[in-house]
């Protein structure tokens, strides 16, 4: 038994994967949907996966003693029919993958429970009815969860660098106890975040809205490394079928892989899926942190054959060739002072390539999801790309008393010159808050990935499709949100945490000493403490304030 075998099975050419892979079809259920040959092929593809994988690890012992599989698909966002151009784009678990996935482990472990929170502020009912996950629960006869309504536990990390305090959603508290069988099921597509989001970091989707929002900037990375403290997947099957190119969390471009990539080892499976997509693990930032700590423990042992394909790379960049092609009117000004961006010294000596730097000192935060937003608007309208606008990133970078912005040419723009300018002002996160009082358009916070988003297409003057009459599930959405955020709101006024307050400040959230008897365990239980009526309050007015997005 080798706990480091990655299992990579693929379909040959010849017949079509693209029907049906973002949502089933209404005969879903029936024998129709079953006798068709993709439906039969993609089958065939998860048992032949999972078979020789338990051959491989003997991972079915686990399964079966276990209390019960909680399984998590990647639903952030199901972009099916959601006013862009296209009809579906691949950024969610392909529901045909999840189905089979379900039947198998139903072989040998009855209790099956689907847990999911898509991002903030899509309710994970409108992606369980947009996917088909809802219907698949009730012929399947599982559980189905929406985390971001459950009741949180906490505990304190010891060892973590960033993310010292941890809210569970109640479903997790069996994984993280050891008596649940935890099995991820991501997408094999590129972020914008993290240049590759697989098996490990679909925990981000575990974690509570606040939560996630924490140290969502420059510390990301050590933020997700902390995560394996406490959520290691016992197993991880990556849906390769279709892939997703491009700048997710937005709308991603199809690549027919025709794979599937499974899994004990949580890091070595990510680690082949990554180099599956073309991309070097040991190039990119999240897979060095995760060896500082510990968790990679050798490459793995492939069985299968591992074609590459070589995935268009997420660019964040908006002082940048494609962004420029894009929005040829938009003058980005980027100016960060953290300590990992350039030293500045003398404002008319910046390059192109300097000025690239400043701006990327914070990709995992707001530089990233500000893209995210223009990346709606590139697919779903051709209004208003021709806009003028300034967007400014950063704080500035201080020099001699004065503070100053670069753009794309590394033009240094000192901050009167930027005061003055004779256009709409767009600012990005709380460094952007320097310049509130010219500012046109905000996105305050530290980092909230939504804002962003929305300030983009707002400052644009163009709708954001998701929330846009367009949207087929337009209605749905809405009337999920309602519900949702007044289940949030209600169990807050009820004394019962289901995240932290909500707090935008780039800082690592205090967490008390541990003693020397504990400082080496992953995770010790931390009770929350009972909630005041004035924490109730300020509780049920953050989760209202998610319907002003």
């Amino acid at each position: 038994m080798n706990e480091r075998t990655v299992v990579i099975r693929r379909i040959e050419e010849g017949m079509a994967l693209d029907r049906d892979y973002v949502s089933l079809p209404g005969d879903y259920g029936k024998e129709s949907y079953f006798q068709r040959p993709d439906i039969r092929a993609i089958r065939s593809l998860v048992f032949e996966t999972l078979d020789a994988l338990e051959e491989k690890t003997g991972f079915r012992k686990k399964l079966e003693e276990s209390r019960q599989a909680v399984i998590k698909p990647n639903l952030v966002s199901v972009y099916h029919k959601s006013g862009m151009f296209a009809e579906d784009y691949p950024e969610s678990t392909d529901p045909r993958v999840l189905d089979a996935v379900v039947e198998w482990v139903q072989r040998y472990q009855k209790k099956v429970l689907l847990a999911e929170s898509s991002g903030k502020p899509m309710p994970t009912a409108t992606s369980f009815r947009i996917s088909g996950v809802d219907r698949i629960a009730r012929y399947r006869n599982t559980g189905l969860t929406a985390l971001e309504t459950c009741p949180v536990h906490r505990y304190l990390l010891p060892k973590a660098k960033v993310m010292r305090e941890v809210l569970i959603p109640t479903p997790f508290v069996g994984v993280v106890e050891g008596k649940d069988f935890y099995i991820s099921v991501p997408k094999l597509k590129t972020n914008l975040y993290t240049r590759v989001t697989l098996g490990f970091k679909n925990a981000m989707g575990v974690i509570p809205y606040a939560l996630r929002e924490r140290n969502h900037n420059y510390r990301i990375d050590e933020k997700l490394a902390d995560m394996l403290y406490i959520l290691r997947p016992d197993l991880t099957l990556i849906d390769g079928l279709v892939g997703g190119e491009g700048n997710t969390p937005a709308p991603v471009d199809p690549v027919d892989c025709r794979l599937l990539v499974a899994g004990t080892d949580p890091v070595a499976t990510d680690r082949a899926g990554c180099r599956i997509m073309g991309f070097d693990p040991d190039e990119i930032p999240l897979f060095q942190e995760v060896e500082k700590r510990g968790f990679y423990h050798g490459e793995a042992q492939i069985d299968g054959e591992a074609p590459v394909f070589h995935f268009r790379p997420a660019d964040p960049s908006l002082l940048g060739d494609t962004f420029h092609t894009h929005f040829p009117n938009i003058l980005v000004l980027a100016g960060h002072s953290l300590p990992q961006a350039p030293k500045i010294r003398d404002p008319y000596t910046v390059t192109p390539e300097t000025a690239r730097e400043l701006e990327g000192a914070c990709r995992g935060g707001c530089l990233a999801a500000l893209r995210s937003g223009f990346e709606y608007i590139i697919y779903s309208t051709k209004k208003n790309r021709d806009r003028q606008i300034a967007v400014v990133i950063g704080s500035g970078v201080s020099i001699d008393g004065k503070k100053w912005w670069f753009d794309r040419d590394g033009k240094p723009y000192e901050e009167e010159k930027v005061r003055n300018l004779k256009m709409p002002i767009l600012t990005v996160g709380n460094c952007g808050e320097v310049l509130k009082d010219v500012a046109s358009y905000r996105s305050p916070g530290c980092c909230s990935p939504s804002a962003c988003m929305l300030a983009a297409t707002a400052a644009m003057k163009v709708p954001f499709p998701l929330l846009s009459p367009k949207n087929h599930y337009f209605g749905i959405f809405g009337l999920d949100a309602v519900r949702m955020v007044l289940k949030r709101t209600a169990l807050s006024l009820r004394g019962i945490w289901i995240d932290c307050p909500s707090r935008h400040i780039d800082q690592i959230y205090p967490a008390p000493k541990v003693s020397d008897k504990y400082k080496d365990r992953d995770f010790i239980p931390w009770p929350l403490p009972r909630m005041s009526w004035k924490m109730r309050k300020k509780m049920a007015k953050d989760q209202l304030s998610i319907l002003k997005l």
